[in-house]
């Protein structure tokens, strides 16, 4: 059965956002590699989103650890209604091109902006101000990436 956000505990709060960076990390490099060769400045910059999110991830874990002392419970993106994580390529196939590059800039916009739109959520449902603050700081970080891949799509201007 699916279940809200609201819902959760902190500990699978928690749980999901490691789920979700974990899973943004790797889909981020898979985006890298696509781009490589074709546009090195997006190749270069979804490496760096990529490994990022990998620090997410482990100051997530190791939050987590100093917080609870307990394992991490095993919640995944899917127990969840509103959490979408990345996309991954599959389907894209053929040779790459503008029209395979712009579907992994908006799939990548879309991750970026469900993972913001859960640490919103997060750091509304927690009543500890520790961790609204933490969440908080990571959808303003996943809000960078959201407006960074907006300038590429066109659909935003430069300040």
């Amino acid at each position: 059965m699916k279940r809200k956000i609201q819902d959760l505990s902190p500990q699978e709060l928690f749980a999901l956002a490691i789920f979700i960076e974990q899973t943004n990390q790797k889909i981020l490099r898979e985006y890298a590699e696509a781009f490589d060769g074709y546009d090195e400045e997006v190749a270069k910059n979804f490496e760096e989103m990529s490994e990022e999110e990998s620090r997410h991830e482990e100051f997530l874990r190791q939050k987590y650890g100093k917080m609870f002392k307990e394992p991490i419970p095993p919640l995944r993106n899917f127990d969840v209604d509103e959490v979408v994580g990345s996309v991954g390529l599959e389907g894209l196939g053929g040779h790459f091109g503008s029209y395979q590059a712009n579907q992994i800039l908006q799939m990548a916009r879309l991750a970026e902006q469900k993972a913001k739109q859960f640490y919103v959520d997060a750091s509304k449902t927690v009543k500890d101000h520790v961790l609204a603050n933490i969440f908080h700081e990571f959808a303003e970080m996943e809000g960078d990436h959201a407006e960074w891949l907006e300038l590429k799509l066109g659909l935003k201007k430069k300040p």
